[in-house]
């Protein structure tokens, strides 16, 4: 499929949501400070910049910094909720604005459903497969070794080969 002629004009202003809204990204307060709805009256800011378009960050739920997902289809806590992600649609839309969102699907956060019932039901579980778990090589805790994300042990690569991660 040949790629929209908008692309090839587009220009972008990104933003950090968890940074820019204030909320903390260490996860321990997960009170909205301010919701995606706060970000509407910025979209004149981005126009007069010359930007079509908005890039957002991770919006979807995370532990911490937003890259680390715990859920694909529910929009983080600390960002307010699918209202006030819909209003900030609603906004783009309004002025001619671009959407497009920084989804993360190379990997996901320890607190990641799938993952942790891959901890909890074993090799055999239904989630296994989904990572690639050594389950020889254990932790002082027991946890069985796993591939990561460039080093960081808290976002566990997906296997993107593995047919439960394509159907979800």
């Amino acid at each position: 499929m040949p790629e929209p002629a908008w692309v090839e004009h587009a220009i972008w202003w990104h933003v950090y949501p968890l940074g820019f809204l204030g909320a903390d990204t260490t996860g321990a307060d997960r009170t909205p400070r301010r919701t995606l709805r706060d970000l509407v009256p910025w979209l004149d800011h981005a126009i007069s910049l010359g930007c079509n378009g908005i890039l957002l960050g991770p919006v979807f739920a995370s532990s911490t910094h937003g890259y680390d997902t715990t859920d694909h289809l529910r929009i983080d806590e600390r960002l307010g909720d699918e209202a006030d992600f819909d209003a900030l649609v609603a906004g783009c839309r309004e002025r001619g604005l671009r959407l497009m969102l920084d989804g993360v699907f190379n990997h996901v956060g320890r607190d990641h459903r799938a993952f942790q019932q891959a901890l909890r039901d074993g090799p055999d579980g239904a989630t296994a497969g989904w990572f690639d778990l050594d389950w020889s090589s254990r932790s002082d805790d027991g946890e069985p070794g796993y591939r990561d994300f460039e080093g960081h042990h808290a976002l566990v690569a997906l296997r993107h080969g593995d047919p439960g991660v394509r159907r979800w």
